[in-house]
């Protein structure tokens, strides 16, 4: 895992396939983290949500998956910043794919019975760093609001 967040901070590195697709999960974990941290309650329903999203959307295996939450919850205690984890996926995703980034920041958010008004700011500042329309940003609320109850 060290390696992993090895290159994910340092991209000049020659990187295979793997390690590209482990770069981005690494980050969509660490801001999934963020958002569930906003608050400064992470629930276990917040991280039930981050570990489906990464054995769903990255096929992952559940243990695999408990462990790079670990990791993005220690990452995100010693982040100084969202930059370097937006960036990876700037330059690795389509626009609707951000979109899908973003409605599950506020899947994370409204997992606990309800979005809190830190959770909405961190998600509008990752939105505004991932170039997301506001009105594709207000539709991923929209739908994980309703997905959520």
């Amino acid at each position: 895992m060290l390696k992993t967040l090895q290159s994910l901070f340092f991209p000049d590195q020659p990187a295979t396939e793997t390690t590209r697709e482990t770069r981005l999960d690494a980050a969509v974990a660490i801001l999934l983290m963020e958002v569930a941290r906003a608050d400064f309650d992470v629930a276990e329903d917040e991280l039930d949500v981050i570990r489906h999203t990464l054995i769903d959307d990255f096929a992952m295996a559940p243990d695999a998956a408990e462990a790079l939450v670990r990791h993005a919850a220690a990452e995100v205690d010693d982040s100084t910043g969202l930059f370097p984890f937006v960036r990876v996926l700037n330059e690795q995703l389509s626009p609707d794919q951000k979109g899908q980034v973003i409605e599950t920041l506020w899947r994370v958010a409204y997992a606990d019975a309800g979005k809190h008004h830190l959770e909405e700011s961190i998600i509008r500042q990752i939105a505004d760093l991932l170039y997301v329309p506001h009105s594709q940003f207000i539709r991923a609320r929209v739908r994980a609001e309703e997905a959520a109850g």
